[in-house]
């Protein structure tokens, strides 16, 4: 907008019949003059004066960059080789233990001290037990007792992760009870008997950096080391908006957590550093270029000045007229879009989020200074199809509106679906300058459309196990008896001829009565699995329960010629469930990891089971795997092995595996088969220590 004595405001119009004809020429030749002359020198001087000033502050703002990113160079690897130097300390104590064994406990304290004694920040040095409790135990004269304690939330998830990844791990930082900042550094110790504990030292934050980030270090320049975007260190405690225009930041990684350094400089090293030679230019260059452009149109518009005024006022009067018109269009339009019920986002041509409202910021959790230049890709939850990104870009930049669905991923973690339109935004040329896109969140849609389909497939399954069940009732009552009575008759035929039966007679009794009893046996596995009842759980002792499964199988195991293998991890928890139903399912996985194994030449049939306990969930888990080297499953029926009457055997129902996982499911477990690199599968089960209720 310009100024009330602005030439540029002055319509000529306007002016005419205010001024004789033969002065309009000379008022037209002064306007023209005032317009151009004084705004030409005014602007060139202060052309001249900016880049002078800009090219001098550019090459101060370089000068200071570069200083500061040398700093941080040198504190970053001064920080990584010290840590590296006393974490590799730690780990030869750990690859001792490995080698020798658990050594005298003396000989570790003694060892420990020492270490203690030589790094300055290092509180405690202690071995932890399998069981992740603190045993042997070393400190520093001024060392907390709760350095070390497992039940500090970071402590124990960095001693999880070094079970877990059988590595060296970096807790957070977290504060003591005392205020100072701790980190534990974690070392696992895995010998030929298994994990054996861990070797883990605790270092206080401020003395350990104090001691790596000596005064020389990075002199005259403030120092601040963070993780997570939480300050755990810092040097230079005064910092100023002008520090921080010329920091630099670096990440460390240090085992598996992440460190940030920031390096600035100081205010005595900013004032040694800047030159006042850019402030002179800018000072004295605007003055000249200010008194310039004074004088010129001072000299031209002095006895136009009050016809302008006019003039201006009111083209300003209109100006503010339509400016509070359209500000209060602006507000009409930016109430909806903020209290709109969908999402709203808009992005450049090349994706980068310039708004959201707040519906986005309420269903993602992130909100506009935290996205504001980022890419949409953030929200990427890897659900989606590549394909659909690549059409959804090619709809839009070739100018049309595209509609789907997608599923995205918010803040936290979570995922959730919406359903987007993004439609091109067009400038007053008709190109496209911005994208807009709005959304909705229908992620409740479609878990009440996946809950009515579960709901219709379970009444389907329902329905047909209903119709199952009615018909393996009959079947039951109409062959049970007739099976009996052939079944009673063949034996007493077989002991009333006795030795009369030829070998060949005797062969046909024996395979007919072979024949009733897996009739016997179809039928049982047809009612099992058409009628399931209510668990009956009680506390069960796992190791007893599989022998009893093995025993049961027994029959099978001595005719296919299979050695059988147990191996049960010690002191497993007792488990709560069905004993007769478990039997059952362990039993069903047994004979099918034995029949697995007939036709195999090259190798002798062999089956394992085993039971551990899992500490990764809780309550812990107990895993049982049960694995054979047989033939393995035949590609085309891997994804069908739980279904019902799905077999690769010519005798046999296919009811083995569905009855077993029915089972399992009822006890809220889970079961898998996986293939065996070296041939055969594995059938791995995995049942909660917590009680499974009686739910059917």
């Amino acid at each position: 907008m310009s100024l009330a004595f602005g030439p540029g405001n002055v319509d000529r119009q306007e002016l005419a019949p205010l001024v004789p004809p033969v002065g309009r020429r000379a008022l037209s030749r002064r306007l023209f003059a005032a317009r151009w002359l004084a705004g030409l020198v005014g602007l060139t001087a202060a052309a001249a004066t900016l880049g002078l000033w800009a090219a001098l502050l550019a090459q101060e703002r370089v000068h200071l960059a570069r200083s500061a990113e040398l700093r941080l160079e040198g504190v970053r690897s001064e920080i990584a080789v010290r840590m590296e130097s006393r974490m590799l300390a730690q780990l030869r104590m750990a690859r001792r233990w490995q080698a020798r064994g658990a050594p005298p406990r003396d000989e570790w304290e003694a060892d420990a001290a020492q270490y203690i004694r030589h790094y300055a920040g290092l509180t405690s040095v202690a071995w932890v037990d399998p069981t992740l409790q603190p045993r042997w135990e070393v400190r520093s004269p001024d060392a907390p007792a709760a350095a070390l304690d497992p039940a500090s939330a970071a402590v124990d998830l960095a001693w999880r992760s070094a079970l877990r990844d059988r590595q060296t791990t970096l807790s957070h930082v977290f504060a003591r009870s005392s205020g100072e900042r701790t980190f534990v550094v974690s070392v696992p110790i895995f010998g030929d008997h298994g994990f054996g504990g861990m070797v883990v030292a605790a270092y206080d934050v401020r003395t350990l950096l104090d001691e790596i980030l000596r005064a020389d270090i990075a002199l005259g320049f403030g120092i601040g080391v963070s993780e997570n975007g939480q300050s755990i260190y810092q040097r230079d405690f005064v910092s100023t908006e002008a520090d921080s225009r010329f920091a630099q930041e670096a990440s460390i990684r240090l085992a598996d957590a992440h460190w940030r350094v920031r390096v600035w400089p100081q205010q005595q090293t900013l004032a040694a550093m800047r030159s006042p030679l850019p402030q002179a230019v800018l000072a004295g260059g605007l003055m000249l270029a200010l008194l310039l452009a004074l004088t010129a149109r001072l000299a031209q518009l002095a006895r136009l000045r009050a016809l302008e005024a006019e003039t201006a006022n009111r083209e300003l009067q209109h100006e503010a007229a339509q400016r509070q018109r359209a500000q209060e269009l602006l507000r009409k339009l930016s109430r909806a879009v903020e209290q709109s019920p969908t999402m709203v986002l808009i992005t450049d041509t090349a994706g980068a989020i310039e708004y959201v409202n707040p519906k986005f910021e309420q269903v993602t959790g992130w909100r506009l200074d935290e996205v504001r230049g980022r890419s949409p890709r953030l929200l990427k939850s890897g659900c989606t199809e590549p394909p659909t990104y690549a059409q959804l870009w090619r709809t839009i930049l070739a100018g049309a509106e595209w509609r789907g669905e997608l599923c995205n991923r918010k803040k936290n973690g979570e995922t959730y679906w919406e359903h987007l339109a993004i439609s091109p935004v067009r400038d007053e040329r008709g190109a496209v300058s911005h994208f807009l896109a709005e959304a909705e969140d229908i992620t409740e849609r479609k878990r009440l459309q996946q809950e009515i389909a579960d709901s219709h497939r379970r009444r389907a399954e329902t329905q047909a196990l209903a119709a199952m069940g009615q018909a393996a009732s009959m079947i039951a009552h109409d062959l049970r008896n007739p099976l009996s009575t052939i079944k009673m008759s063949l034996g007493i035929l077989g002991e009333r001829a006795g030795d009369a039966l030829s070998e060949g007679d005797r062969e046909i009794n024996r395979i007919a009565l072979d024949q009733v009893r897996y009739m016997e046996e179809v039928l049982s596995d047809l009612l099992l699995y058409a009628r399931p009842d209510a668990l009956q759980p009680a506390w069960l002792d796992l190791p007893k329960l599989l022998d009893a499964a093995v025993l049961l199988a027994e029959r099978e195991i001595e005719e296919q010629r299979v050695r059988v293998e147990c191996r049960y991890q010690s002191g497993l928890p007792t488990l709560h469930g069905d004993a007769t139903k478990l039997r059952q399912a362990f039993t069903n996985l047994v004979l099918n990891a034995v029949q697995a194994t007939e036709g195999v030449a090259d190798r002798a049939a062999e089956v394992s089971v085993c039971a551990r306990l899992s500490a990764e969930r809780q309550p812990p888990e107990i895993c049982v795997e049960i694995r054979d080297n047989g033939r393995g499953i035949p590609a085309e029926l891997h994804d069908r092995v739980f279904e019902p009457f799905v077999t690769s055997r010519a005798k046999g129902t296919g009811l083995g595996l569905p009855i077993a996982k029915r089972i399992i499911d009822q006890h809220r477990g889970t079961i898998e088969l996986r293939g065996v690199p070296q041939g055969g599968t594995c059938a791995l089960v995995t049942l909660s220590t917590g009680p499974v209720g009686t739910a059917p």
